[in-house]
């Protein structure tokens, strides 16, 4: 088969799938329009009831079965109003599904064709359009058709019968239209939300290393510092640099210095856990943010993270690449800001005893 005749039903598949229909799916937009749905179509369909009441088929009981109904979907609306955080795709579909039986129930009591509660029937085909997904719609409607057809055979005359599909038809066909408005929609903003996300987390990754970058870092840590606070678990945070860095740079050149660079990245996240952060700080150091760990254990990590360091990664003359690191452990005083100082003078601690100044 060629491309050609395989691309349309490729389209029909992925039209058709809940995944791919799901893409961009607005449940505040899909409320709205559930909600516009309603009211019209109740206005409309208790404005007719003193007109056609539903005494056709079982009397002064219809009005009862009616009451029943309302009061049944007053209470499911009335909750979902309550509890929006109940509301999703499934209590929507129900909701479609109540307003379709008050009015098939209105219909058949009134008497079937000619009472005219059957001409709500587009406002459930369209708003069902506009808010589901083809696959599902596509049962709806067909649900819709055998309710609305099925009780009139045998009761009204052929052409009335065929009058009414007819428009069941004609209305079916602008919801085609209007799916696939809909599907374009949300694909359009799935692909939009995708390359937004996409051009963020970029935006917050140093592009040598791979790891996150100083906006990152901030990020984190302003996350990371409320969560403490909150639940009152430790957080520490560790300064790494290269050892001897800038004489890399100038004897070998800045694409050996920038290896080292790589081969440090590759060796922290190598050694860390997964709900450690590591980042870019600028230059040639690092930052790792160690969530729920306390000093003691934040110094065995920054010596696993040295020792891993010198025993995987080589300087351009082969010999070991080394990093030092200083940490720090947040207190109730101290902001992101503070940490970082924190972690960077304890480096700078570090630093100056592995190599003291000569006295003059």
């Amino acid at each position: 088969m060629t491309a050609a005749g395989v691309k349309p039903w490729r389209m029909l598949r992925d039209f058709f799938s809940d995944e791919k229909a799901t893409r961009g799916f607005d449940l505040a937009l899909a409320v709205k329009a559930s909600k516009g749905g309603w009211v019209l179509g109740a206005a409309v369909g208790y404005g007719l009831m003193p007109f056609y009441p539903p005494t056709a088929r079982i009397g002064v009981s219809g009005w009862a079965v009616i009451g029943a109904l309302s009061l049944a979907t007053g209470i499911w609306m009335n909750i979902l109003m309550r509890r929006p955080e109940r509301i999703t795709r499934d209590t929507l579909l129900l909701t479609a599904y109540l307003g379709l039986a008050n009015i098939v129930a209105a219909q058949w009591l009134a008497g079937g064709l000619p009472a005219p509660y059957h001409e709500l029937y587009p406002f459930m085909i369209c708003t069902a359009a506009a808010v589901h997904t083809p696959a599902r719609f596509t049962v709806f409607l067909s649900v819709l058709a055998l309710l609305a057809v099925v009780p009139e055979l045998g009761h009204v005359s052929g052409p009335m019968v065929g009058d009414l599909i007819t428009e069941l038809g004609l209305w079916a066909l602008a919801a085609v239209f209007i799916l696939g408005v809909m599907w374009q929609i949300r694909q359009h903003r799935a692909d939009t939300q995708e390359s937004e996300a996409r051009a963020n987390e970029l935006a917050r990754v140093e592009p040598l290393t791979g790891l996150g970058n100083r906006r990152a870092f901030e990020e984190a840590m302003a996350t990371e510092i409320a969560r403490s606070r909150r639940g009152g678990e430790p957080l520490s945070l560790l300064l790494f640099d290269l050892d001897s860095f800038k004489k890399i740079n100038d004897v070998h050149g800045h694409l050996a210095g920038d290896d080292c660079l790589r081969q440090v990245a590759d060796a922290l996240r190598d050694e860390l856990r997964g709900a450690d952060m590591c980042f870019r700080w600028g230059g040639d150091e690092f930052v790792v943010v160690l969530a729920g760990t306390p000093e003691l254990a934040a110094l065995e990590v920054a010596s696993r993270i040295e020792s891993h360091v010198a025993g995987s990664c080589a300087r351009p003359d082969e010999t070991p690449l080394t990093v030092t690191c200083g940490h720090a452990t947040l207190l109730d005083w101290m902001s992101g800001a503070d940490l970082v100082a924190a972690a960077d003078t304890a480096l700078l601690e570090r630093k100056r005893r592995a190599n003291p100044q000569p006295a003059s």
